[in-house]
C-alpha cells in the first residue's frame, strides 16, 4: 500500500519525512547535480512547494525506510511548473493556474527494490495518486519529466499526454505532461496490477492505528483487504468490540478481549480468503 502523508498526519510520519527530503536531495542534489535546489542544515532538500497544502505518497519497506516517495500539491497559488517553467506548457494548452489542478513533482526512489518489485511499485504508485486525485475531485495532474521516462513511461500505457514542447534545461531535456483521474482509470489500473481494495492508506494522528506504527498498520490493512466480504465483516465487529471495551473498561480488559478472540479463531478458524 502507498502512505498518504497530509498535514494532518505529519507527527505520524516524522523520520520518514526527514528520510524523504535526505532521499531527495541525495537524488536531485548529489546525483542529477540540480544546481538550483539547496540543501537545508539537517541534510534534505526542501522548496515552496512543501507547505501545509502538500500531500506525500510513500512506498515504505518492511523496515519502515522510504523506498519511494513523490509530493502532490494543487496549482492554483504556486507550482514547479507554472511558477518556475511556465515555458513549458504549450500556448494552446488550458492553464494550469487551478485548484482543480495538481502538481506532481518530487518523484524519487531509493532503488532498494530489485526489477520486478520496481515494476509493481512504479504501477502502485501511479494508482495512488490517481486514487487520490479522484477523492479529491481533481480534474488533471500535471508534471515536468525527463523526455527519456515519458517515452518509457507512454510504452509501458500510462495514461499521460504531453502538452507542451520538449525543452533544454541546465541538466537535460523535459517535457510538460498531464494525467486525467478517472473512477475508470482506477479500476482499469487496480484491475492491471491486481490490487483489490485501495492502494492508499490514510489516516490522522488519532486513528487507532497509528500506535500499530506506519509499517504495522498497512500489514493490518493489506490482510484485511485478503479477507472474503463475511470475514472482513467478521473482523471489523470484533475489532470495534476491542475498541469500545477499551473506552469503558481499560486497556488490560481490552487485551483480555483480544486473546479470548484469539483462542476462539485458532480452535475454530473462520473461512479467510475467498475462492
Amino acid at each position: 500500500m502507498i502512505h498518504v502523508v497530509t498535514a494532518a498526519n505529519r507527527s505520524f510520519y516524522e523520520p520518514q519525512l526527514l528520510e524523504m527530503h535526505r532521499m531527495r536531495k541525495a537524488t536531485f542534489i548529489d546525483r542529477k547535480g540540480w544546481a538550483n535546489l539547496k540543501a537545508s542544515a539537517n541534510g534534505g532538500e526542501y522548496d515552496e512547494g512543501d507547505d501545509e497544502r502538500a500531500i506525500y505518497l510513500m512506498c515504505l519497506t518492511e523496515n519502515g525506510k522510504v523506498e519511494r516517495s513523490m509530493r502532490l500539491r494543487p496549482t492554483d497559488d504556486w507550482s514547479v511548473l507554472g511558477s518556475i517553467f511556465p515555458h513549458f506548457v504549450g500556448p494552446d494548452e488550458e492553464p494550469i493556474t487551478n485548484p482543480d489542478v495538481w502538481e506532481m513533482t518530487r518523484y524519487c526512489s531509493s532503488g532498494a527494490s530489485n526489477e520486478d518489485e520496481t515494476f509493481r511499485r512504479q504501477g502502485e504508485f501511479q494508482l495512488a495518486f490517481i486514487e487520490k486525485a479522484v477523492q479529491c475531485g481533481i480534474r488533471r495532474v500535471v508534471a515536468i519529466s525527463d523526455l527519456s521516462l515519458v517515452a518509457r513511461n507512454m510504452r509501458s500505457g500510462a495514461p499521460i499526454r504531453i502538452i507542451g514542447l520538449p525543452w533544454r534545461y541546465d541538466e537535460g531535456e523535459a517535457v510538460a505532461v498531464e494525467a486525467a483521474p478517472t473512477a475508470e482509470l482506477v479500476e482499469e489500473l487496480k484491475e492491471r496490477l491486481n490490487i483489490r481494495g485501495t492502494a492508499l492508506l490514510e489516516f490522522d494522528e488519532n486513528h487507532p492505528l497509528c500506535e500499530l506504527g506506519p509499517v504495522q498498520a498497512e500489514i493490518f490493512l493489506e490482510a484485511i483487504q485478503q479477507l472474503n466480504p463475511a470475514a472482513r465483516r467478521l473482523m471489523t465487529g470484533i475489532t470495534r468490540t476491542i475498541a469500545n471495551i477499551e473506552a469503558s473498561e481499560g486497556v488490560e480488559a481490552a487485551i483480555e478481549a483480544v486473546e479470548r478472540v484469539r483462542e476462539v479463531i485458532a480452535r475454530d478458524p473462520p473461512p479467510r480468503f475467498t475462492a
